[in-house]
């Protein structure tokens, strides 16, 4: 017995069909209804934007509309419930049009009795029951897939991608016609993956690290999750792709500071032991060599002193970095302080024939800045690419742009690059690859750009090249910029 009162209602627009329809409710004793008769269009029309029934039965034939009509309009007004078709006649056109419009089922008038009526109700209820969850787990999911920061696609065996989130763009930078025409392998750099996408169908891809390759050549850490599923028979591929770059660049930074600020703490210590007594014995030197009357003698006091004075430069290279945070922020051109930087490292350039090209930006791009300590660091960058080419074939290329992450400044080479095992340590202070180097160049630059609120990125590839991409953040650019 179904004891929920169930609101009907009937369209009809002859009077005695729908008193005949009514008896035939009356006899399912086992239910309860609340039934509600329209005998024109308009009238049912109003009725079914009240939205207020749980079942809909509709005349074919309402003067000069007709029951197609009214389902049609049902749907435009978003009607979920049910809806039941009479026909005058056992009309198979007619009964197909209706359920591809949405009707539940279709009766015909001359066969209809109280038994035909129940189970088409039963059926109708149950059947549309169904749809409602499945439309409403649909837009559940849905939403979920479309809001999702991660992005999530689905693709087939092969790759070849079908679907996709809006946060796919968001991290690729295609559009999203655009990535439905890619191959998901292609996105992905990482010599193991793909081995793992080759055997997906055996075993699922869980939280796997891999660099993913955007429009724009960039590459951002994620982790990559992927299994096969099986919709009527056919396989396919839903995947997720969670972008990491933000945190590992974090956790780099953290990691940073943390070994810059012990480090700067020995340093400290160190330059005050030592500077002491090497003011004393710079001092004493000065007071032998006023005393010495030989020329010849004074030569080694000379010797002494000199030393003294590179051990003191050496001192206070050493503690550079843990100073570049003691800088006043202007706002100022980024492409004047590049060209003072690039005009800075000429000599080298020209001494070993090195090509410079630039591509700045259009627009001038001003932030608070520190022109002599950003300069510093962009000189630091181009040393480095310098001494990393070949005479002769070395190609630096320094663009600028207005990134949708802030203020770009990137630093391409062609020179040696940088291996795995190194590109990590990079930036530690006082790491080197060098024979003669003091490992304090890449760690002041790093210092210098979190000074301005910017993030510093590294991709090489030994025997390539090597790029560097500094990004100033927008929420560290001050408003209506003068330069």
């Amino acid at each position: 017995m179904n004891n929920k009162l169930i609101k009907v209602l009937l369209v009809d627009d002859d009077e005695d069909d729908y008193f005949l329809t009514r008896e035939y409710f009356n006899d399912l004793v086992n239910w309860k209804f609340d039934i509600t008769w329209c005998a024109t269009f308009r009238d049912a029309e109003k009725e079914i934007k009240t939205k207020k029934y749980d079942l809909y039965l509709f005349d074919y034939l309402l003067g000069e509309s007709t029951g197609i009509d009214l389902i049609d309009l049902a749907c435009q007004f978003e009607c979920e419930e049910p809806i039941i078709l009479l026909t005058g006649k056992g009309d198979t056109k007619i009964a197909v049009e209706a359920l591809r419009l949405g009707a539940a089922d279709y009766l015909i008038k001359s066969e209809l009795d109280a038994e035909k009526l129940e189970r088409s109700i039963r059926y109708a209820l149950e059947r549309t029951s169904v749809l409602k969850a499945l439309k409403h787990s649909e837009r559940r999911y849905r939403r979920v897939f479309e809001e999702s920061n991660d992005f999530l696609f689905i693709s087939d065996l092969a790759g070849n991608i079908i679907d996709l989130n809006a946060s796919g763009s968001v991290l690729t930078g295609y559009a999203e016609d655009d990535l439905k025409l890619k191959n998901i392998v292609e996105l992905i750099e990482d010599p193991q993956f793909n081995a793992l996408w080759g055997n997906i169908k055996d075993h699922t891809i869980h939280d796997h690290e891999v660099r993913l390759l955007t429009r724009e050549g960039d590459k951002k850490y994620c982790l990559f999750s992927a299994s096969v599923e099986i919709d009527d028979d056919h396989p396919y591929i839903q995947g997720r792709l969670h972008d990491m770059t933000a945190r590992k660049q974090s956790e780099r930074e953290r990691l940073f500071s943390e070994k810059m600020a012990v480090t700067g703490r020995l340093v400290r210590m160190l330059a005050h032991e030592v500077r002491n007594p090497l003011t004393n014995v710079n001092l004493s030197a000065e007071q032998l060599e006023m005393e010495l009357t030989d020329e010849d003698q004074k030569f080694y006091t000379q010797i002494i002193k000199r030393n003294c004075t590179r051990i003191n430069d050496l001192i206070s290279q050493l503690l550079q970095p843990s100073n570049s945070a003691d800088i006043e922020l202007v706002n100022n051109s980024v492409h004047t302080v590049l060209s003072q930087a690039i005009g800075a490292a000429l000599d080298r350039v020209q001494l070993k024939r090195i090509q410079i090209v630039t591509y700045f930006a259009e627009e001038e791009l001003a932030i608070p800045l520190d022109s002599v300590s950003l300069q510093m660091a962009f000189l630091n960058l181009i040393t480095n690419a310098i001494e990393a080419m070949e005479e002769d074939k070395g190609i630096l290329t320094i663009s600028t742009r207005n990134h949708s992450e802030g203020v770009q400044v990137i630093f391409t080479d062609n020179g040696s690059g940088i291996s795995e095992e190194h590109i990590e340590k990079i930036f530690e202070p006082y790491f080197t690859g060098k024979n003669n180097g003091m490992g304090i160049g890449l760690s002041t630059t790093m210092s210098i750009i979190h000074a301005h609120h910017g993030r510093i990125d590294v991709q090489s590839e030994v025997g390539v090249g090597t790029t560097f991409t500094i990004t100033f953040k927008p929420n560290a650019l001050l408003p209506d910029a003068q330069i």
